[in-house]
C-alpha cells in the first residue's frame, strides 16, 4: 500500500467516527453572542421587517374575515373572523421565522461567509444553531405577539387563556428554525430555498385547518395534516384564544415536541459539513 493510499485510509478512518457522531444544538453563553450578532443586525432594518411580516396576515384577517367572512355561515359556535384568526396567527409566525431562517441562512453560508467566520472563532456549528434558534423563538414571538395584539383589538380573542398562546409560539420559532437550517445546509442555490417554499411551506398554510376544518378533507389528507406541525399550532391556538382547554392539547403538545427532537438531530450536522466543503 503506497503512502498517499495509506493516509486516505486513515483519514477515512479518523473522519468516519465524526460523521456518526451526534450534534444537537448548543445554547450557550456563546450561543447567546449569536443571538446578540442577529439582534443587531435585526435592529437595522426592524421597520420594513415588521411590515413585511405583520402586513400580509393581517390583510388576509380583513380580505378573508370580513370579506368572505360575509358569504360564509359560521363555523360552528363560531364566526368565520373567529375561526380563522388563531390559524393566522400561526402563520404569521411560521412565515416570519421561515424566511428569516432560510435566506438570511444561505446567504451567510453561501455569500456573505458569516458562518464561516463564526466558526473560524471558538464557536462551532452546534452553538451557531443554537443561537439561530433562540434567535427566531425571539422573532416568533415578537411578530406572534403584535398579531395577537390585534386579535384582542378586533375582539377575537374569548378567553384570558389566550395569553398562554406564547407557549405555541416558542413551538414554533423552535420548529421552524430547525426545518429552516436543514433546508438552508442542503440548498445549492436559492431554487432550492423555494422548492421548500412551495412544496411545504404552502401546502401546510392551506390544508392545516387554517381556513377550514380538516374533517372536511379526504380521509388520506386527514392523515396527511396530521403530520405536518402547522395543523398542532393552529389546534393549540385555537384552543387557548376560544378557552376550550382540555386533556387533548396535550396530544398537540407532544407531536410538536416529538417533530422538534427529531429535527434537532440534523442542523449542527449538515451545517458543519456544509462549512468543510465550501
Amino acid at each position: 500500500m503506497s503512502l498517499e493510499q495509506t493516509r486516505t485510509f486513515s483519514g477515512a478512518t479518523a473522519a468516519s467516527p465524526r460523521s456518526r457522531q451526534l450534534v444537537l444544538p448548543r445554547f450557550t453563553r456563546r450561543a447567546f453572542a449569536v443571538w446578540l450578532h442577529e439582534f443587531y443586525s435585526w435592529r437595522r432594518y426592524y421597520r420594513s421587517s415588521i411590515l413585511l411580516n405583520f402586513g400580509e396576515p393581517i390583510l388576509n384577517l380583513v380580505a378573508l374575515g370580513w370579506g368572505l367572512g360575509a358569504y360564509i355561515a359560521n363555523m360552528g359556535d363560531q364566526s368565520f373572523l373567529e375561526f380563522i384568526g388563531p390559524g393566522l396567527l400561526a402563520v404569521t409566525a411560521m412565515n416570519s421565522v421561515t424566511y428569516d431562517t432560510c435566506y438570511e441562512g444561505f446567504d451567510r453560508l453561501n455569500r456573505t461567509g458569516i458562518y464561516t467566520a463564526m466558526t473560524s472563532t471558538s464557536l462551532d456549528a452546534a452553538e451557531v444553531v443554537g443561537g439561530h434558534v433562540l434567535w427566531e423563538v425571539t422573532r416568533s414571538l415578537l411578530y406572534g405577539g403584535i398579531f395577537f395584539t390585534v386579535l384582542l383589538l378586533f375582539g377575537l380573542v374569548q378567553s384570558i387563556t389566550g395569553f398562554l398562546v406564547f407557549l405555541p409560539l416558542i413551538l414554533s420559532g423552535t420548529l421552524f428554525s430547525l426545518a429552516g437550517l436543514i433546508v438552508v445546509a442542503k440548498a445549492k442555490s436559492y431554487e432550492h430555498l423555494f422548492y421548500y417554499f412551495s412544496l411545504v411551506i404552502t401546502p401546510m398554510f392551506l390544508f392545516s385547518g387554517v381556513f377550514f376544518p380538516i374533517e372536511r378533507l379526504p380521509g388520506v389528507l386527514q392523515w396527511v395534516a396530521h403530520a405536518v406541525p402547522l395543523y398542532h399550532l393552529v389546534e393549540l391556538n385555537r384552543a387557548l384564544i376560544g378557552g376550550q382547554i382540555d386533556a387533548a392539547l396535550l396530544v398537540h403538545v407532544v407531536m410538536l415536541l416529538t417533530m422538534i427532537g427529531v429535527l434537532a438531530l440534523f442542523p449542527a450536522k449538515l451545517l458543519r459539513r456544509a462549512l468543510e466543503h465550501l
